[in-house]
């Protein structure tokens, strides 16, 4: 039922630790392109987002919840009675960062059958033995290479997440009439939907660092000439703005940013990195700042000024990562 790589559907559930997001974007009989976007807040511990236990400890309350945001109980006739609210909608399932494994391969061949490549994927995963894979969905995603020799060897960002834990996103979304047909993670949908607004200035031939803070937690990516080259993804038990606002926090941040570096620098020694990408809500002015100071990075700010030109803006006031997110899995 799930797939990482298919076409996407036009709608899409964001689940978070403090918040679900919501997004669809179709278009009507008339042509007419509808979209809409919401946001729901979580009580304290209904999502526990983890790669190893049960994520969802309050099924009975996140149901109802999911059904209200995505309007799974509005009736909207179609024809001759029909009602679109009785129909299973297909949507994109994006789960936070912290609720999967990762690990970033290298290949020299990539097959061109999907099955082909998915059992290459699974089987390096198995013999690098980084996280066990018993009981466990692989998706991934490859990004090619635009040289020639070893410029031209492909990176895979490998997704492992627990069949008991997708079973439960999965559960949840069939209580709401929505049938999952695609699942994604946090961080990735949103670099792709940053590639899409820019325009992909630049993406082949920059080196960036990718700064994510969402679900309380922090994920960093290193792409070379569009590649990547690194990923890390750690719980800080904080979000955005409180962030901004302890220096502690802040110098944890930077931290993790200099140490992921030091580290990528060592595995690509030819790698150049001078901007930085941060994908969070708020002012980030302290984070940007610091960057610049510590790490001579300049530093732009991903967030929902920048999706307004896709006509998202004005739709609605609940504008915040999570609903960010979800517009991201039908852009």
């Amino acid at each position: 039922m799930w797939d990482l790589l298919g076409r996407r559907p036009r709608r899409c559930l964001k689940f978070g630790t403090d918040w679900l997001g919501w997004a669809e974007c179709e278009r009507s009989w008339s042509g007419r392109l509808h979209q809409r976007y919401g946001m729901s807040p979580l009580q304290v511990g209904t999502i526990k987002s983890s790669p190893t236990v049960d994520n969802v400890s309050q099924a009975s309350i996140l149901a109802p919840q999911i059904r209200a945001l995505t309007g799974a109980d509005e009736k909207r006739c179609i024809k001759r009675g029909a009602f679109l609210s009785e129909l299973p909608r297909r949507i994109a399932v994006l789960l936070p960062d912290t609720a999967v494994r990762t690990a970033v391969l290298h290949l020299d061949q990539v097959p061109t059958r999907r099955e082909e490549c998915d059992a290459l994927i699974r089987w390096r995963l198995g013999q690098e033995q980084i996280f066990p894979l018993t009981n466990a969905k692989v998706v991934s995603q490859v990004f090619s290479g635009h040289g020639e020799g070893p410029e031209h060897r492909y990176t895979v960002l490998a997704v492992a997440i627990q069949e008991s834990i997708l079973r439960q996103y999965e559960s949840l979304c069939e209580s709401a009439g929505l049938t999952p047909s695609e699942v994604g993670i946090t961080s990735l949908r949103l670099v792709d939907l940053w590639k899409r607004i820019s325009r992909g200035t630049s993406w082949v031939g920059q080196d960036l660092l990718w700064i994510t803070l969402s679900d309380r937690s922090l994920t960093i990516m290193i792409f070379q000439r569009g590649r990547i080259a690194f990923y890390r993804c750690k719980l800080l038990g904080l979000d955005a703005s409180e962030i901004a606002a302890s220096v502690d926090s802040l110098n944890r941040v930077l931290d993790e940013c200099r140490a992921s570096l030091e580290i990528c620098q060592q595995q690509y020694p030819s790698i150049d990195i001078h901007d930085a990408v941060i994908c969070a809500d708020g002012e980030i002015d302290s984070l940007q700042s610091e960057l610049q100071e510590q790490l001579q990075l300049v530093a732009q700010q991903f967030s929902w000024k920048s999706v307004e030109k896709l006509g998202w803006g004005a739709k609605g006031s609940q504008q915040g990562m999570a609903s960010l997110v979800a517009i991201a899995g039908v852009s």
